[in-house]
């Protein structure tokens, strides 16, 4: 063995020392059996329990003779710790520490790790008789960490046991947590096919029951060919007409979307339905609220292609009954009309169909007069005002009546029961000026 330098023994007493004060019995150049290995510093508990090798490695050594070296005494179950002043390649392959003075004082300065925030970091300098005293109590311990910050090019570290317990338990967490998001993710995708699967089942029995209800109102055979192939073709666009809306009424249902409410704005129950339509590849075009045609029973007609009629929304059934009613799809907004009209409405003509083709909405209907606003901001306009009108509703015995639509102002006249206008719009008496309470229809057109 070659003369030991002025530095390699300054670092041997430094361990003996620190070791000594960290409570351990030291002695130095103590062998193993046999003689296979040597120890700087040995460092044992009072009963002999535990022992420690403290090496002091200044001259050049490769990592391999490092790592053979450290085994040998390891199979004699004696583990070391390896303390160098400078960065040296074998820093970090075997269980090892850089020291250093800190203000006379030796420091254990690099090979530290602690655990924060989810991953390894660099740990602050810690004096060697705290870290030895720690080593030999076990909360010190090497360690390879896999998750560590940037900057910790070490292998093997020594880190606070009480971080190894904390780096599982965020280990454990995170499984955990992953695990459950898994779980959600596959009970999300589950529900969802569930529910495609459910709906494609509706979508397949709605066709199949309106293929039924079209296959019995079908074209009598005493028509034209001509007429034939007008009607089913009126029929199939029909047939388009009212899937489409149903299902996706059906579908925003299921899906908790609100439906809009009549008179908001851009909102109305033709600007819905047209919208549905055109976001299904169909063309369909409002053609007004009033267009004086008696085809339509007072509804609002709603037109595909080459302005051919599709659908009508809230008809009339005082003046139903024509043939061209009859082959639409009849759009209610809420049951109470749809229920009016075919328990008044006459019969369809025998050879268009046997029964009108309905659908309802179920929109929400307006607050009475009464509890609505002097200003409404909806796409209805206020009825106009004058200076000087008298309160309360109009008795006048034949009042003449003005209502204010979307297009414009329009005379009506009374009636005995509702119309689909008449139970969203309120009519105003021109000679009184008041507000009429009663029933009124718009005048039908000369025929």
């Amino acid at each position: 063995m070659g003369e030991e330098s002025p530095d390699h023994l300054y670092l041997k007493w430094c361990l003996l020392t620190a070791a000594r004060e960290a409570g351990a019995v030291a002695e130095v150049e103590v062998s193993g059996l046999g003689g296979v290995w040597r120890a700087d510093v040995l460092a044992s508990d009072a009963g002999g329990r535990w022992r420690i090798a403290l090496e002091a490695q200044l001259a050049a050594i490769t990592a391999d003779d490092i790592r053979g070296r450290s085994e040998r005494m390891l199979e004699d179950g004696v583990p070391s710790v390896w303390f160098c002043y400078r960065r040296a390649p074998w820093l970090g392959v075997v269980p090892s520490v850089r020291v250093g003075e800190v203000q006379d004082e030796v420091m254990v300065v690099e090979g530290l790790a602690r655990f924060t925030a989810g991953e390894w970091v660099k740990a602050g300098p810690m004096t060697l008789v705290e870290f030895l005293r720690r080593v030999f109590d076990g909360q010190m311990v090497s360690y390879n960490p896999e998750r560590r910050a940037a900057g910790l090019v070490l292998d093997v570290l020594w880190v606070d046991s009480r971080c190894l317990r904390a780096a599982a338990d965020y280990r454990e967490s995170e499984e955990s947590a992953r695990a459950r998001e898994e779980a959600e993710q596959r009970q999300s995708q589950e529900a969802a096919q569930v529910a495609d699967a459910r709906r494609f089942q509706e979508d397949v029995l709605l066709g199949e029951r309106l293929d039924e209800e079209e296959q019995a109102g079908g074209p009598s055979w005493r028509l034209s060919d001509a007429e034939e192939r007008r009607l089913r073709l009126q029929q199939i666009t029909r047939r388009m007409v009212r899937r489409v809306l149903a299902v996706v009424e059906r579908k925003l249902r299921a899906a908790g979307v609100a439906l809009p409410r009549l008179g908001e704005v851009g909102e109305d129950t033709a600007g819905w339905a047209m919208d549905v339509l055109q976001q299904k590849g169909f063309r369909a075009d409002h053609v007004g609220r009033s267009i004086g045609d008696a085809r339509y029973a007072g509804g609002i007609p709603l037109m595909g292609e080459a302005a051919h009629p599709v659908a009508v929304i809230d008809p009339d059934p005082s003046q139903a009954g024509s043939r061209v009613l009859a082959a639409l799809v009849l759009v209610f907004t809420n049951w109470e009309l749809r229920s009016r009209f075919l328990a008044q409405a006459p019969r369809p003509p025998w050879d268009v169909s046997d029964r009108y083709v309905t659908l309802t909405l179920d929109f929400n209907r307006l607050a009475p007069a009464a509890q609505v606003p002097a200003v409404l901001n909806v796409s209805i306009p206020q009825q106009p005002t004058a200076g000087t009108r008298r309160t309360g509703p109009c008795a006048c015995e034949v009042p003449s009546l003005h209502v204010v639509f979307p297009d414009g102002v329009e005379v009506v006249e009374p009636c005995e029961e509702n119309t689909p206008s008449s139970a969203f719009l309120t009519a105003r008496c021109e000679d009184c000026g008041a507000l009429y309470e009663g029933a009124w229809r718009r005048i039908p057109a000369p025929v």
